[in-house]
């Protein structure tokens, strides 16, 4: 891992929670919004999706009262050390659970689906080895890997969108709040779990080359509704809001449908890639966050971090768990606390950033 001096652009910054985020808006909390609001999920990620541009206002506040320095470096400065750890241990134990859980997810999903037979510490073990030496190598790697990825993920994105064309039947959208406003607000909460997980950028805020503006943080934001709503309006077109919502995965179902002329069909392997390259950098980015909280003053000691860490997650995929009994558990338990904390931790965080920053201005004049 480099020092705190590596810098990227906000362009690599996109990429980077792009797949990061975009796993968890576009795949993971697909199904728990089918799930909550049926035929209603796309109304659910363009409500959601509107809150959370305002809350990224939030978001810009705290950047720009603490002048994007490092986060933990900066509220130790401003209130005391012992604060400032209760004040990151949140997002420390949110970013060991975010690559925790990718790592679980993604061991479980390839092996119910496509790899039966393989030994799932093999394929873990792989997985892990990748991530580990992108995070030790650092954040401008991290950046860079993201930069090919990004694109060619985002291109199958839109070449099994258009394929399925012919199988989307638009009616099925409607009729629109058939049951009310409370399947919309029962959806909010998944969907706000995903948008929820950029508070991340306030960890990561120091390594901007240049001062973020809000209309990139927006930008941001629409294209992460836009990833949210793409696969909810796929699923309901293609497969009728019952049957979407009943499926584990449905952005990698409508795979499945895809088919180009009469010969060339069975693509869905190419969903392989789309799910690895976001979960690589899902895991990559959280862990090399974590350890950027806990500022260890040598080297070593960062790497023993990883090291730790990575292997930790390891030995949690040993564990047995189904799929389903893994669904329920993020459905009930996960997703509604991690929005609930990082939410709480948001507003918090901005309220410190604007007592914290005032109170310092007045004892400077």
């Amino acid at each position: 891992m480099k020092n705190g001096g590596d810098k990227i652009n906000f362009s690599q910054v996109f990429m980077m929670f792009s797949l990061m985020n975009g796993l968890a808006s576009h795949v993971i909390v697909n199904p728990m919004i089918l799930d909550a609001s049926g035929r209603d999920s796309w109304i659910t990620a363009l409500v959601s999706g509107g809150v959370f541009l305002i809350w990224m206002l939030l978001l810009y506040v705290i950047m720009k009262r603490s002048g994007q320095q490092h986060w933990k470096s900066w509220l130790s400065s401003r209130v005391s050390p012992f604060v400032a750890w209760l004040l990151v241990i949140p997002i420390i134990i949110q970013m060991y659970l975010i690559g925790g859980m990718t790592v679980i997810h993604t061991a479980t999903w390839h092996i119910t689906n496509y790899l039966p037979y393989t030994p799932k510490l093999l394929m873990v073990s792989c997985l892990i080895l990748f991530c580990s030496a992108i995070v030790l190598w650092g954040i401008r790697v991290i950046a860079i890997v993201s930069g090919v990825l990004l694109p060619i993920v985002a291109g199958l994105g839109i070449f099994v969108s258009a394929l399925n064309g012919p199988h989307k039947d638009y009616a099925l959208l409607r009729p629109i709040l058939e049951h009310g406003m409370q399947p919309v607000v029962d959806g909010m909460v998944y969907a706000g779990a995903g948008y929820v997980e950029l508070l991340a950028l306030i960890v990561l805020q120091h390594h901007l080359k240049s001062k973020i503006k809000l209309w990139q943080l927006l930008l941001y934001g629409i294209f992460s509704i836009m990833i949210t709503l793409g696969p909810i309006i796929g699923a309901i077109t293609e497969f009728g809001p019952v049957e979407a919502s009943h499926q584990m995965t449905s952005p990698y179902e409508q795979w499945r449908l895809v088919q180009a002329g009469q010969f060339i069909e069975h693509l869905d392997f190419l969903s392989i890639f789309q799910w690895l390259s976001g979960a690589s950098i899902r895991i990559s980015l959280s862990v090399f966050l974590l350890v950027e909280l806990l500022q260890f003053k040598r080297k070593k000691g960062k790497y023993w971090a990883i090291i730790v860490i990575m292997l930790s997650y390891t030995i949690l995929t040993q564990v047995k768990v189904n799929e389903y009994s893994f669904y329920i558990w993020m459905y009930k338990y996960y997703m509604p606390i991690s929005l609930t904390v990082l939410l709480a931790l948001s507003f918090i965080w901005m309220i410190v950033a604007l007592i914290a920053g005032t109170a310092k201005r007045e004892e400077a004049t």
